[in-house]
C-alpha cells in the first residue's frame, strides 16, 4: 500500500471521544507494530555487544531524523533572536494575509537536546496545513541550562509573541502552544505558568507524546510494557520500552539540579492541582510509546478537572514518530490533526 493510500486510511478514527484510535493502515485491530517501526527497533547483530556508555554529546547527536519537506505551499521562513539569546524561527504561508492564529512550537529532546533544525519539517507542515503561523522556539538546553531555565525561556517566548503580535502578523488572542516529548512537557508547564502568573496568553495546547512524570527512573506501573497489550513482537517491544526507561535517570540528572523535587508540577505536570485552569488540550501518542501510560494518566486527570481533552492513539507507532515526516504517513496525519484541533479551538 503506497503512502497516499495509507494517509487516506488514517483519516478514519475508531473508538469514541474518550479515546480515538488510528489503526495501522490495513489493520482493524490493535496490538501490532507498524512494519517500518518494527524494522527500526529490531536489534541488529551489532547491538548484541550491548549499548555504549551514554554521553551528552552522543545523545545530542542522535536527535532528529532525516525527514522530508512535503509542504505543498510556499512557506516564508524568518529567523529572529529575542531577549538577546533565544533564537526563534517563524513560518507562514507566502499567500497568507492579515493577522493569523499561531502555534508556538517547542521541540523535544529530553530537555538536553533537539533544535530548530530537528523540527523544521514538522513546523513547515503545520504552517502548510492551515491558515496559521508557527513560531519554533530554541529554548536553553540542560545541563548548561538546568530547570527552570528552559521553562522560563518558553514562557518568555509566549510573552514576546503576545507583546509583538502586530509586527509578527499574529492575532494575540489566538495563541496555541504545542510540543513533542520534552517539548510537550514544556508546553503544558508553560501553560501552567501562564495561568499561575495570571497572564492567560495561551488558548489551546497540543501535547505530542509528552513526558509528564519525572523522577520515577523508568520504573513502576507506568513503565509496565505488558499494559501496552501487545499481540505480537512482545520481546522486541518490551526491550524497546526497557531501553527507553533505562535512560530516564540520566535525563533527570542532566535536567534537574541535585535535590530538586521532581514531583514539582512544573516538572511533573500530572501532579498539578491547577489542571482545571488549562485550556482545551489535545494529546497524541503512539500505541507502543514508553510514555503512553503516563499520557493516559494525564488524560484522566485533565478530564476529572473538566478540561476539554482530545486523545488520539496512533497504533503501531513508538516514541518520536513525528520526526519521520515524509516517510511515515502517521507523522503527516498528526500535523493535520494538530492544526485542525488548534483552529477549531481558536476560531
Amino acid at each position: 500500500m503506497n503512502y497516499n493510500n495509507q494517509l487516506k486510511m488514517l483519516k478514519q478514527k475508531d473508538g469514541n471521544a474518550g479515546k480515538w484510535i488510528k489503526f495501522v493502515p490495513g489493520l482493524t485491530e490493535s496490538g501490532h507494530l507498524d512494519k517500518i517501526i518494527k524494522n527500526q527497533i529490531t536489534p541488529k547483530e551489532a547491538d548484541s555487544m550491548g549499548p555504549p556508555e551514554v554521553t551528552l554529546e552522543m545523545s545530542r547527536a542522535a536527535m532528529g531524523w532525516p525527514s522530508k519537506d512535503i509542504a505543498k505551499n510556499e512557506i516564508n521562513i524568518t529567523n529572529e533572536i529575542f531577549a538577546g539569546h533565544i533564537p526563534v524561527r517563524i513560518y507562514r504561508k507566502q499567500k497568507s494575509d492579515g493577522s493569523l492564529p499561531v502555534i508556538i512550537f517547542l521541540h523535544g529532546g529530553g530537555f538536553f537536546g533537539g533544535s530548530l533544525d530537528n523540527v523544521d519539517h514538522p513546523c513547515r507542515l503545520l504552517a502548510d496545513k492551515g491558515d496559521i503561523a508557527v513560531i519554533s522556539i530554541d529554548y536553553g538546553l540542560a545541563p548548561e541550562n538546568k530547570y527552570p531555565e528552559g521553562l522560563l525561556d518558553c514562557y518568555r517566548a509566549v510573552k514576546w509573541v503576545y507583546e509583538h503580535a502586530e509586527s509578527l502578523g499574529i492575532d494575540k488572542e489566538k495563541i496555541a502552544i504545542a510540543g513533542d516529548s520534552a517539548g510537550g512537557n514544556l508546553s503544558i508547564t508553560t501553560t501552567l505558568l501562564d495561568r499561575t502568573l495570571g497572564t492567560n496568553f495561551i488558548k489551546a495546547e497540543v501535547l505530542l507524546y509528552a513526558t509528564v512524570l519525572r523522577g520515577i527512573n523508568g520504573q513502576g506501573e507506568l513503565w509496565d510494557a505488558t499494559k501496552l497489550e501487545m499481540k505480537e513482537d512482545v520481546e522486541i517491544i518490551t526491550n524497546y520500552v526497557k531501553g527507553f526507561g533505562d535512560l530516564d535517570t540520566q535525563v533527570d540528572k542532566w535536567y534537574l539540579n541535585l535535590g530538586v523535587d521532581a514531583s514539582n508540577p512544573f516538572i511533573s505536570p500530572v501532579h498539578s492541582k491547577d489542571l482545571a485552569f488549562l485550556p482545551p488540550t489535545m494529546i497524541a501518542v503512539g500505541e507502543f510509546d514508553p510514555l503512553r501510560l503516563q499520557n493516559e494518566l494525564l488524560v484522566d486527570k485533565l478530564r476529572a478537572a473538566k478540561v476539554s481533552t482530545q486523545y488520539i492513539q496512533y497504533n503501531g507507532m513508538i516514541h518520536a514518530f513525528m520526526d519521520q515526516i515524509g516517510d511515515l504517513p502517521q507523522a503527516e496525519d498528526l500535523m493535520e490533526e494538530t492544526v485542525n484541533f488548534v483552529l477549531e479551538v481558536l476560531n
